[in-house]
């Protein structure tokens, strides 16, 4: 990639072209501490039972920061006649990650015994990195990002017989490996139900930088 850009920069300047800038991509891959746990909770009900009620049972439990996802309609199958059909809600909340066990014993409570009018509870769990980390690792590795390019540009130009000016531009993208190295847990009879450890510590994400310079000849 940058003997390709060498070539194009020597081409430009040999012809005596106007050269309107160049263009260099850096990456930067770090560790960030697994801080958050996302919890998703679907609660199931009779048909009146409304999702105002659902929110104020769990925050009796002592759940806070709850926010309704999704609202769908189901039935459990069973011998000999299926059960009635049922509203069931999904509800979303996180809590820190050291909250993570506090969090799951409440609901755990709540599967076991639904209180009223809640015929049945299921939840589960993902441990990632939060915004709040996410966004403050992002101002610390943008500056190392933008001095890589910077000598990255600065030899492209310096090999092609022409000067580096100021910062056109800058494209910025990211992407957390959360899939893989994400802690679950689960209530034992939701259908997506898993448990496992990555014991890595932490989310690997990625930076990535494309930075666009001016020139001169």
């Amino acid at each position: 990639m940058r003997m390709f850009s060498l070539i194009l920069l020597c081409c430009a300047a040999s012809f005596g072209q106007a050269i309107e800038g160049l263009s260099v991509s850096v990456t930067r891959t770090v560790t960030l501490p697994s801080d958050e746990a996302a919890f998703t909770v679907l609660a199931s009900g009779p048909l009146d039972v409304t999702a105002d009620q659902v929110l104020q049972l769990l925050q009796t439990a002592g759940l806070q920061n709850l926010s309704v996802a999704g609202t769908g309609l189901g039935q459990t199958y069973s011998y000999p006649e299926p059960s009635a059909v049922q509203v069931v809600y999904q509800i979303n909340f996180t809590v820190s990650a050291a909250a993570l066990k506090d969090a799951g014993k409440k609901l755990e409570a709540l599967r076991l015994a639904p209180p009223q009018p809640l015929t049945g509870l299921q939840y589960t769990a993902i441990v990632n990195t939060g915004a709040a980390t996410i966004e403050s690792s992002r101002q610390t590795v943008l500056p190392q990002l933008l001095a890589e390019a910077q000598k990255k540009a600065q030899f492209l130009a310096t090999s092609a017989g022409v000067k580096l000016g100021a910062i056109k531009g800058v494209s910025e993208s990211s992407y957390g490996a959360y899939a893989l190295l994400g802690n679950w847990i689960s209530s034992p009879q939701a259908i997506t139900s898993s448990v496992s450890n990555s014991g890595t510590g932490g989310t690997q994400y990625t930076f990535y930088a494309t930075v666009t310079f001016s020139l001169a000849p």
